[in-house]
């Protein structure tokens, strides 16, 4: 049908703004840093968990890909790039509605942007079961304890995996877990 526009298109934001959903959180910002922290792999690796995973961190184990992308994986042996950066919207979108539930008004409310995006990026990581797990942590934000939500991240299985020092060890590196510790503490 020609002179049909996707609807799609008009998704998409208009120059280099910054995507921002309804609950105050910068989805470009957590694209960029899943994006380097994750890496892209186009093939099916394992994750540190063990977690078959593809593209950027997607753990096809907890969220099986949808049919056309394990049609092309299977004939083709890996996905292309538009399928990783479709599953990596489709998991922060997932990431976002589940932090919002969980930590709920008005901790959420409490929550600066930068905060929203590493409780994001916690959920993209550990999914909403295993972020349910840290109710420390849950209830320091509804205390709005920076110090106490940081305690809890950093000796955490969480922060091990993502391959934070042991506490009280330090190779002189921020790791990953270290830069999210010091996002949130900076708010």
């Amino acid at each position: 049908m020609q002179g049909c526009i996707p609807v799609w298109l008009f998704l998409l934001p208009e120059g280099k703004q910054d995507m921002t959903d309804k609950g105050g959180v910068a989805i470009d910002q957590i694209k960029a840093m899943l994006r380097k922290d994750e890496g892209l792999s186009l093939k099916v690796y394992k994750c540190p968990a063990g977690k078959k995973t593809v593209g950027y961190g997607h753990n096809i184990e907890a969220r099986p890909l949808p049919q056309y992308i394990a049609f092309y994986l299977s004939e083709h042996g890996e996905i292309t790039l538009e399928m990783a950066e479709y599953l990596l919207d489709m998991d922060i979108t997932l990431a976002v509605e589940a932090a919002k539930k969980i930590i709920m008004s008005p901790g959420w409310m409490w929550l600066t942007p930068n905060r929203r995006a590493v409780m994001v990026m916690m959920v993209f990581n550990i999914g909403a079961a295993g972020f349910l797990n840290f109710h420390g942590m849950r209830a320091a934000i509804a205390a709005r304890d920076v110090e106490g939500v940081c305690q809890h991240m950093r000796s955490s299985k969480w922060y091990r995996q993502l391959g934070g020092d042991p506490i009280g060890t330090d190779d002189g590196k921020e790791e990953r877990p270290e830069h999210l510790i010091k996002m949130f503490r900076e708010g």
